[in-house]
């Protein structure tokens, strides 16, 4: 059996591009400001851009882990809880950010799940412009995000639509 130790950090923030008076100063981008905390550094770029985009146009808070040892020779992973306040959202939903360590660069994913009150046809509309059905997988909608977004599943539950989100990303350079 393998135990690993984990560094843990705590994250919160606003991503939404609404102005507010006077706020409690908070790091510009929580997701870098917590891999910091825990040591990471070869991944942290990457973590924080895929952090910054899942929690896009939300309030959020998170926890952040690593490998406590050697928080750069292994992958950093972050769970988000976010709040939507927008005209086409008005909700909750939830995040998860991993990037790791491949060679000389890092890779890296992030999912968000998002429950729509409201049916999936009607979900559709709001996906990117140029977003494609990409067929289903055990008759579940995916669909190819316009923009080079990433993907989308479309879950229908009930009356309402879960749609999960995934996107990859990688060091550039």
């Amino acid at each position: 059996m393998m135990l690993a130790t984990l560094g843990t950090a705590f994250l919160a923030g606003n991503v939404a591009a609404t102005p507010q008076a006077a706020p409690p100063a908070k790091p510009a981008n929580p997701f870098q400001a917590q891999v910091g905390q825990l040591g990471v550094r070869k991944c942290a770029n990457l973590f924080s851009a895929l952090g910054q985009t899942v929690a896009l146009g939300s309030d959020y808070a998170g926890q952040v882990q690593t490998e406590k040892a050697a928080p750069d020779a292994h992958g950093v992973v972050g769970v988000v809880g976010m709040t939507y306040k927008t005209a086409a959202y008005n909700s909750q939903a939830a995040g998860v950010v991993v990037a790791t360590p491949v060679g000389t660069k890092c890779e890296g994913q992030l999912v968000r799940v998002a429950p729509f009150q409201r049916a999936c046809k009607d979900v559709v509309a709001l996906l990117p412009a140029g977003s494609t059905a990409a067929g289903s997988l055990s008759g579940v909608p995916l669909y190819i995000l316009g923009g080079n977004q990433g993907q989308a599943m479309l879950i229908a539950s009930g009356p309402a639509c879960v749609v999960v989100t995934i996107a990859r990303g990688a060091d550039v350079g």
